[in-house]
């Protein structure tokens, strides 16, 4: 077993892994992009997306290809994707997108202050929203209202366009006053239809950075929070928890400037397995060294951190291997979490698999009731000079903590357990009375050897106090950049 050098744990077993059908609610999502450009194998999907436990999908609607003739609407391709997620537990949420030939005709693609250059709208539409003249506001409104009539009673949340900030899908130039332009554009039909509809807007792509933060609050100030009921924003970097101290509580911020009390969704994360030489430096973090082990970490740290940061709902992209990612791209682009050589699930599909098994259901930020002090035994043995930076994440689930740590170091790093001593302040209307550990990327289980530290403070030299409630002990638990996570044996079952 992995950690049969540590004597402070015992496996006990393989964690039991729910469906999504098993699974009354989430916080928790996979991709189901690009499949209105064909651009990898959907019925690589099915067959494993039951086990996988997720509760959302996210699916680009394809306006080019439902409306190859004007007014007549074919969402058969559409509906086959929508009720093969429902039947198997899986809610899909629409990213209404991209532009129409029939109606988008040219944009202008010149930077501001240089000379007009028009660029023609291809056959998906990828790139040209349609706000720039009257007919194309009216068709791209015409085909919200013919959506929402055809979905409301299978789809209840829809997105509006997909990172309106990055200029490979706002061809003319991103502008927020222009996206927010297309939110109400957007709003409009689909609320007269479904009334109920939840509009999401943002799919922010350079989301939780500086320059996000100020386009985000640009869109706030045009008055897309009058629309929203969700925002969403999308998570690429090296290192996830990098920057994300300063940046979330700026996103926070703004929402509370402008839209007190609107959730936000972390729509789209993820990286490559494998990055084809032809490929490098084109798609997000594709200058990465990239493996599935890699890949897999990412998936853990990215989705952990996101709801620990707040989020209702983290995506990660994508269910499949890309086999071709534009027309002018051919290479194989490998975010998937099944290969597309074969189907076969990668080590980030079981990793995630291990999340919506552990994190369903009414998993709750635990907002300070738990907090954990963790000491690297090779440092020092005084726990306020340990040199390891470590990073927690605090969930609560049915009055029970949940409690992920890990090294926040670089995802290339050689991957290296080291030996950590962990205090833990539970609150008193808490409980852990077994926990157990679960390393998620091989869902092994162990028994984890504590107790109660009944001291007042951490010097080595202090008695117990005998009627003190106390904080928990774990003298010997392994840490490294692979999450770990601690749960209550009641919570789980195992094979």
């Amino acid at each position: 077993m992995k950690f049969d050098n540590f004597s402070g744990l015992k496996y006990i077993g393989k964690l039991k892994n729910r469906k999504s059908t098993e699974i009354k609610s989430s916080r928790l999502g996979v991709g189901f992009e690009c499949l209105d450009r064909d651009m990898w194998d959907k019925e690589q999907a099915w067959p494993v997306l039951d086990d996988l436990g997720v509760k959302w999908a996210r699916v680009q609607s394809g306006w080019a290809r439902t409306e190859e003739e004007k007014g007549k609407y074919d969402f058969a391709w559409l509906d086959e994707i929508v009720d093969k997620l429902i039947e198997r537990g899986v809610e899909p949420w629409i990213s209404i997108s991209y532009g129409n030939p029939l109606y988008c005709g040219k944009v202008n693609v010149a930077a501001p202050g240089k000379p007009e250059e028009f660029m023609e709208c291809d056959k998906f539409g990828v790139g040209f929203p349609p706000v720039y003249s009257p007919e194309a506001r009216e068709g791209w409104q015409n085909y919200v209202r013919a959506l929402a009539e055809h979905f409301k009673d299978r789809v209840t949340h829809y997105e509006v366009w997909n990172e309106p900030d990055l200029l490979s899908f706002w061809k003319a130039q991103p502008k927020a006053a222009e996206y927010v332009d297309l939110v109400r554009l957007t709003s409009e039909p689909l609320k007269a239809v479904f009334p109920e509809a939840k509009l999401i807007a943002g799919a922010i792509a350079w989301g939780m950075t500086v320059w996000s933060l100020r386009w985000f609050e640009d869109c706030m100030k045009a008055g897309m929070g009058e629309h929203a009921d969700i925002i969403t924003y999308h998570g690429y970097k090296s290192v996830p928890e990098r920057h994300s101290t300063q940046e979330i509580a700026a996103f926070n911020h703004i929402i509370n400037k402008y839209a007190p009390g609107t959730p936000y969704w972390q729509g789209e994360a993820g990286m490559q397995s494998y990055v084809p030489e032809e490929a490098i430096g084109s798609g997000a973090l594709s200058t990465m060294k990239c493996t599935e082990e890699i890949q897999a970490r990412m998936l853990l740290r990215r989705t952990l951190l996101e709801l620990n940061n707040g989020c209702s709902m983290s995506s990660y992209f994508q269910m499949g291997d890309f086999a071709h990612y534009s027309s002018w791209q051919s290479a194989t682009y490998h975010y998937g979490l099944v290969r597309l050589k074969d189907g076969s699930c990668k080590p980030a599909y079981y990793a995630l698999q291990s999340l919506c098994t552990l994190l369903h259901g009414a998993l709750e930020d635990a907002c300070g009731r738990t907090a954990a002090h963790l000491s690297v035994k090779t440092d020092t043995s005084d726990p306020r000079a340990t040199k390891a930076n470590t990073w927690n994440a605090n969930f609560v689930r049915d009055g029970k903590p949940v409690h992920s740590w890990w090294l926040p170091e670089s995802l290339e790093n050689e991957l290296e357990y080291k030996t950590v001593d962990m205090s833990m302040y539970v609150d008193s209307d808490l409980s852990l009375p077994e926990p157990v550990l679960v390393d998620p990327l091989t869902q092994e289980v162990y028994s984890v050897e504590f107790g109660y530290d009944k001291r007042t403070c951490g010097e080595e030299w202090m008695f117990d106090d005998p009627e003190a409630l106390g904080i928990m002990h774990f003298p010997s638990l392994p840490v490294s950049i692979d999450p770990l996570i601690l749960i209550d044996r009641s919570q789980i079952e195992l094979v």
